[in-house]
C-alpha cells in the first residue's frame, strides 16, 4: 500500500444533500432534529444555479441545495433519485496534494482543483454510483468561516422554537447500498485511494433473504463507510427494494451520533420526528443477550430502542421512519459505550422476535 501522508488529515467537511424545497427540508432538520442554519448560498456552479442552506449540530454539518434552474446538476439528481445525499465533502490541509494523490492510485476525478476567494477546492467520484467527495482546503486566516465552502454567508441566530437540541454531536456512519457483485470493488475503492481500513464484514443471513456488508475507515477514524449489497443467492430484501426506488446505488441512511439516546429520541419525537417500532417481545428477550444495559430496558421499550454488543461494548440505536416520496433514505441515532460494529446482532435479534410474536399470535387463534 503506498503511503497514505496526503490522506492522514482528511476530515469530514459536511454532507451535501439536493433537495426538491431547500426550505421545508430545512425546517424539518430544525424542528425535528435540533440543526440550526448556519450560512447560505445562492451560487451558479454544476451548470446553472442553485440555493442552499448550511446546517450544523455539533460536528455534523448538512448543506441543503436546491436547483433554481433545469440546467443545474441537482435537477437531474432529483429527478432520477429524488432528494438524496450527493456529497460527502472531505476536510484537507491540501486539496491539490490529496487530489493528485488519489489519481495517482487510479481515483475517477471529477473537477480539477480550484480556486475561489482562498478556498481551493477539487472533486472526486465515490466509490458508489453518482455521490462525489469534494477535497476542500479553507482560506489560511484567521477566525470562523461563514460555511463550508466558498460564496457562503452567515446567517444571524434565529428564534427557536423549542430549547435545547437532541445532543447530536458527529457523524458515526454513512451507510451505502450498492449492486450484486460491486460491494468488494465499492470498498477496495477506498482502500486503495484513500487508505481507509476495512474493520468489520459480514454475511448476514435470514431465512430466505440475505445482506452482505463491508466496514471501512478514514486513516483519521473519523469517516466510516457500511456498504450493503444483496446476497446474488437470497432474496434481494430491503436493499433491493431501496437500489430499486433510488434507481441505482447510493446513500442509504445516514447515522449521527448522541450521548444520550433515550434524551435525543425524546427530543425528537417531540418536535415530531417519527421511529420505526419494535415488538416487545424482543426486550422480552433482551436480558439474555446483554448481562446489562446503561438504559433500563423499560425506557428502551418506551422509545423502541435497540440494544447491541460486541467484543469492545454496547451499542444503542433507533431508526427514523422514512419521509422519503420513494421510501429510500432515512436516519439513525447512534449511542455507543465502546461498541465498534453497527448492529447487525440486531437484525437477527428483531427477525427472532418478529417470527416469535407471530407464533404466538397464530398459536392464541388455534
Amino acid at each position: 500500500m503506498p503511503s497514505t501522508s496526503a490522506f492522514d488529515d482528511l476530515h469530514v467537511s459536511h454532507t451535501e444533500m439536493y433537495v426538491s424545497d431547500v426550505t421545508a427540508v430545512a425546517r424539518q432538520f430544525t424542528d425535528g432534529y435540533g440543526f440550526h442554519v448556519h450560512a447560505e448560498a445562492e451560487r451558479t456552479d454544476h451548470g446553472g444555479r442553485s440555493r442552499s442552506l448550511a446546517l450544523r449540530q455539533g460536528a455534523v454539518v448538512l448543506v441543503l441545495t436546491q436547483p433554481l434552474d433545469d440546467a443545474h446538476a441537482a435537477a437531474g439528481y432529483l429527478d432520477r433519485h429524488g432528494d438524496g445525499v450527493v456529497d460527502i465533502a472531505l476536510r484537507t490541509s491540501d486539496a491539490r496534494a490529496a487530489f493528485d494523490g488519489a489519481l495517482s492510485r487510479s481515483a475517477l476525478p471529477h473537477t480539477a482543483p480550484s480556486e475561489d476567494r482562498g478556498w481551493t477546492t477539487a472533486v472526486l467520484h465515490s466509490g458508489f454510483d453518482d455521490v462525489r467527495h469534494t477535497l476542500v482546503q479553507a482560506p489560511a486566516r484567521d477566525g470562523a468561516q461563514p460555511g463550508p465552502l466558498p460564496g457562503f454567508s452567515p446567517v444571524a441566530p434565529g428564534i427557536e422554537a423549542r430549547g435545547g437540541t437532541p445532543g447530536l454531536t458527529l457523524l458515526d456512519h454513512v451507510a451505502v447500498s450498492v449492486p450484486v457483485g460491486q460491494l468488494a470493488p465499492s470498498t477496495e475503492y477506498y482502500e486503495r485511494v484513500f487508505g481507509f481500513e476495512s474493520v468489520y464484514q459480514e454475511l448476514m443471513v435470514q431465512d430466505k433473504e440475505a445482506m452482505d456488508s463491508k466496514a471501512v475507515r478514514s486513516p483519521s477514524g473519523e469517516l466510516t463507510f457500511t456498504v450493503l449489497a444483496p446476497s446474488p443467492d437470497h432474496d434481494a430484501g430491503h436493499i433491493g427494494d431501496f437500489l430499486e426506488r433510488h434507481g441505482s446505488g447510493g446513500v442509504h441512511h445516514l447515522a449521527f451520533a448522541t450521548g444520550d439516546i433515550v434524551e435525543a429520541t425524546a427530543w425528537m419525537t417531540e418536535g415530531g420526528v417519527a421511529f420505526l417500532s419494535t415488538p416487545d417481545t424482543y426486550y422480552d428477550r433482551l436480558p439474555g443477550r446483554l448481562d446489562h444495559t446503561r438504559h433500563p430496558i423499560a425506557a428502551l421499550r418506551d422509545a423502541g430502542i435497540l440494544a447491541d454488543e460486541d467484543h469492545a461494548g454496547q451499542l444503542y440505536q433507533i431508526f427514523t421512519r422514512t419521509t422519503h416520496p420513494r421510501r429510500t433514505m432515512f436516519f439513525e441515532v447512534v449511542e455507543r459505550i465502546g461498541a465498534e460494529t453497527f448492529g447487525n446482532g440486531n437484525v437477527r435479534a428483531l427477525y427472532e422476535a418478529v417470527q416469535a410474536e407471530r407464533d404466538a399470535s397464530l398459536q392464541s387463534v388455534l
